[in-house]
């Protein structure tokens, strides 16, 4: 994902703090100078407050230590670091005199330190943390409302944003650091805060980022690969999730709600009823103790399912989202919900209407077809999603058979993160998708077109017996891949941008860029809504296998309307020279009876210069014979520029320049005349392209 704009850290208006040595007694750590009475904790040295604890870790590329003079500066009065990191200090002058809470590993007692530092805010919370591969955020939106529809002030930290009683609160970490978390802890019980929803990673269980932590409920939803590039293998991404429940982690959860749709959720129930004084399981699929027992129904993205809950008793529960994975994740919050108190009836109506930003996220501009934005970025997911959406296409079709109904996917893979998922993500594409575009999520410091070609290589390895893809595009711009998918969708369709969800930039080498699908989904709806009301795309075309004579007239006759209507260099007012319409000639092979080869390179190489000498704006040939290059050379050596003519050997590299020059001069625009005449599908595979992938309204004549 990519990284968030850095804000300062909102601090507790009345701190509690501890002393040096309380904290040393309780994590085992000894005090180096005076004893200090610490009133915050920090990681970042640009962070610190006056009377802070400032942690200097060590680093995998520099000391933490290295920036204590900063720290102290701001007013930091002590600092947890370790032997070289004592050393550091000390061989600084800033920094020689400070105050120094040591330990050998001081990342493993900084969560329990900054937990104390604050007063031990979780434990006067009633803390619920979700933890799994896909479902946190959904779960822990839906938890929220469930729990506020049972009168509780509740605060929300997650991987979209931090939230306290449903307004947001700045943040720069979508998995807070030990002291950022305690922090927030602090603040949200002062503010009122009586139930916190949490989104637990495994990075934050295995880095010891919720260290320090009472959970009162924690709810497990599902596993599938992601972050091996951390966790090397599914055995230990498992064990890292199992923290949360496995009784002989420091921070066990004291009950548990888990999902047990795959066998992960099995086993993750097993390590819970070991540790857990109370363990609730819950199936969409099986048997569990919450379970449906009523035929879903679905409608406009909504569904409706009867549920039996823990007591026996049977509920019927209403998911303002699309998807078998989501009423999975709606049982799950209710069951978070009720294990923390809140009646299940009063929990299932809180669920009516949350809207999860960037889950199944539908953009609607007016279109004819779904719109959707997901932040599916995991193989399993981009599955789930692919399979919901193309449930609500079968479902539409059965209330109405006049759509093509089919599904195009634009998704990517992020840089700098587990490899081996790449082309899993292309390969549950192709299975699912009828378009699959290709393009970057957030390559990171990796090169782009090395992270496509491996999602494609996947897509394309599908065998055919298993591959829903017809068609499989690569755009490195996501803007334009995101447009080529708006362009291509037709009534009753449905175009799902998958990856980035609610983020709202991209990182490319380093630097963020701003970049919100959403927002560009909406941009490239309206541009197709305002293409459909604009002028078409005037498009001649000559018969197959047709003859220079028979080209030469439609040539004729193209310029003749072209003069009509004033488009075309040569013949718009100046009171027109903004709207910029342009005249072109797609010529291919043309028949050319009882001619010999000269004598047809001669006839090419005449309507060639005929074209320009018509004053039409551009004249491409496309094809690898003598004459077509001889209609080049001729066009090229009629012209004053030697700009007023392309060439192409094959009709993939002309499709290729018109789809990357899409939207600007060099490629036929709203308004534009256009003659295609010659080579095999040439006419068919140009007209589709604009009209599909440009998004314009063609207009096909035929003599």
């Amino acid at each position: 994902m990519a990284e968030k704009i850095q804000h300062p850290p909102v601090r507790p208006e009345h701190p509690v703090g501890a002393d040096l040595t309380a904290l040393a007694t309780l994590s085992g750590a000894r005090v180096i100078g005076d004893d200090r009475t610490v009133v915050g904790a920090t990681l970042r040295a640009q962070h610190a407050a006056p009377g802070e604890l400032f942690a200097a870790l060590p680093g995998a590329r520099v000391h933490g230590a290295r920036f204590a003079a900063e720290a102290v500066a701001a007013g930091a009065v002590a600092v947890l670091t370790d032997d070289e990191g004592l050393r550091l200090l000390q061989a600084d002058p800033a920094t020689a005199d400070v105050s120094v809470l040591l330990h050998p590993e001081p990342r493993s007692i900084l969560g329990v330190v900054s937990a104390r530092i604050y007063g031990d805010p979780s434990q006067q919370l009633t803390l619920i943390g979700i933890t799994g591969t896909s479902g946190k955020t959904t779960t822990a939106y839906l938890t929220e409302a469930a729990l506020r529809a049972g009168g509780h002030v509740v605060g929300l930290i997650g991987t979209v944003e931090i939230r306290i009683d449903g307004t947001p609160v700045p943040s720069s970490l979508t998995t807070p650091e030990a002291p950022d978390l305690q922090r927030m802890f602090a603040v949200m019980r002062e503010r009122g805060v009586d139930a916190v929803v949490m989104e637990v990673s495994s990075h934050a269980l295995s880095l010891g980022r919720v260290d320090g932590a009472c959970f009162a409920v924690g709810g497990f939803t599902n596993l599938s690969q992601d972050h091996l590039d951390f966790h090397h293998t599914m055995e230990e991404y498992f064990s890292a999730k199992a923290r949360l429940f496995d009784g002989a982690a420091p921070d066990h959860a004291a009950a548990a709600v888990i999902c047990v749709d795959d066998e992960w959720g099995e086993r993750m129930a097993e390590v819970a009823r070991a540790g857990a004084e109370r363990v609730a399981t819950v199936s969409v699929s099986g048997a569990a103790d919450w379970s449906i027992v009523g035929q879903v129904e679905a409608d406009g993205g909504r569904q409706t399912v009867a549920v039996r809950d823990a007591t026996g008793a049977e509920h019927v529960m209403a998911v303002p989202l699309p998807g078998a994975y989501n009423v999975a994740n709606a049982m799950l919050a209710v069951g978070l919900a009720t294990t923390a108190g809140v009646p299940t009836a009063t929990a299932i109506a809180g669920l009516d209407h949350v809207r999860v930003p960037g889950r199944v996220e539908q953009v609607d501009r007016g279109q004819d077809f779904l719109a959707v934005v997901d932040y599916a970025h995991k193989p399993a997911a981009v599955e789930a999603v692919l399979a919901t959406l193309s449930a609500q296409i079968l479902s539409a079709q059965i209330r109405s058979a006049q759509t093509r109904g089919a599904l195009a996917v634009v998704l990517g893979a992020g840089g700098d993160r587990d490899t081996e998922k790449r082309p899993l993500m292309g390969a549950a594409a192709a299975r699912g998708a009828d378009l699959v575009i290709i393009t970057d999520d957030n390559p990171r410091s990796e090169d782009p077109a090395t992270i496509r070609a491996a999602v494609r290589a996947g897509a394309e390895a599908v065998p055919a017996g298993e591959r829903r893809a017809t068609e499989i595009r690569e755009y490195g711009d996501r803007a334009a891949a995101i447009a080529a998918a708006v362009a291509w969708a037709g009534p009753g369709d449905v175009v799902l941008v998958a990856g980035k969800g609610h983020e709202s930039g991209q990182e490319i080498a380093g630097q963020v860029h701003p970049f919100d699908d959403r927002l560009v989904l909406a941009a490239a709806l309206e541009a197709r809504a305002a293409a459909a009301e604009a002028e078409p795309l005037t498009v001649y075309v000559a018969p197959a296998g047709a003859t220079i004579e028979q080209a030469g007239r439609l040539l004729r006759l193209m310029v003749t309307d072209a003069v009509d209507a004033g488009v075309g260099s040569a013949h718009r007012p100046d009171a027109d020279v903004t709207r910029g319409r342009r005249t072109w000639a797609f010529f291919g092979d043309l028949a050319e009876a009882g001619a010999d080869e000269n004598a047809r390179c001669v006839a090419h190489d005449l309507i060639g210069r005929r074209a320009v000498r018509l004053a039409v704006d551009q004249t491409v040939a496309v094809g690898d014979t003598r004459a077509v290059r001889a209609l080049y050379q001729g066009a090229i050596q009629e012209g004053s520029w030697g700009d007023e003519a392309g060439f192409h050997l094959t009709l993939d590299e002309v499709l290729a320049q018109q789809r990357a020059d899409v939207g600007t001069s060099a490629a036929p625009r709203a308004g534009d005349m256009v003659l295609i005449a010659g080579g095999t599908d040439l006419a068919e595979a140009l007209v589709a392209a604009w009209r599909d992938e440009a998004g314009l309204a063609v207009q096909v004549h035929t003599p």
